[in-house]
């Protein structure tokens, strides 16, 4: 009968734990709307000396798919050639799922080619390894090469778990609940996919400093 006891007193306290976890993980979506734009302020639409970005807008209905207001969708030119597009969609209350670029892209019915890497670059006098998701992208106009990956409190990188894992840890810790998907795309030439990766690693040297600073 003690043992019996004893287990129905574990039961009861992994249950309460259980209910203080989830209750603490819970999200107010209205937040997104109201706070999570103005974190995306400190992106700003000079980057580094070069990159001079302009703000494209979407529809009302991709916002409401993706449950926050605070997205950027920003072409960035540096010079008359050299063009990168910025997509970033941020969570200052993180939903249960981000919504995976391949998934939207394959949706689209076109071909895509994913590969996971690590890259180095040198931002801010610091070089920063970064874990990338790369797409390489096929359609009839040609081909697109993006990389994507995501930032949680400390964490940047594109282990989708390890993301999650620091967002709940970020919320016992400091109340924050705040996590970004970052992804950038650059046309890609045949024979030049070299230069299409260096245009990426140039841009993100710019722009990691207000990642890191600003999400």
């Amino acid at each position: 009968m003690a043992n019996l006891k004893i287990r129905y007193l574990i039961v009861i306290f992994l249950l309460a734990m259980t209910a203080t976890a989830v209750r603490g993980l819970q999200y107010d979506s209205s937040r997104d709307d109201d706070t999570g734009p103005s974190d995306l302020q400190g992106i700003p639409l000079q980057l580094g000396e070069w990159w001079q970005g302009k703000d494209f807008p979407l529809q009302e209905t991709v916002y409401e798919i993706l449950e926050t207001k605070a997205i950027i969708h920003r072409s960035y030119t540096k010079g008359s050639e050299d063009s990168i597009f910025l997509s970033l969609v941020h969570y200052f209350d993180t939903k249960v799922d981000f919504h995976a670029p391949e998934a939207c892209i394959g949706g689209e019915g076109l071909k895509t080619k994913k590969t996971i890497k690590t890259i180095t670059v040198t931002s801010g006098n610091q070089d920063i390894t970064l874990d990338i998701t790369e797409l390489l992208t096929t359609r009839a106009t040609g081909q697109t090469l993006t990389y994507y990956f995501f930032k949680s409190g400390d964490f940047m990188g594109s282990n989708y778990l390890k993301m999650r894992l620091s967002i709940a840890a970020n919320k016992f810790a400091r109340n924050d609940t705040r996590s970004s998907l970052i992804r950038i795309s650059t046309t890609l030439v045949p024979g030049h996919e070299a230069a299409a990766e260096a245009l990426l690693r140039d841009f993100l040297e710019d722009l990691l400093p207000h990642i890191k600073q600003s999400l």
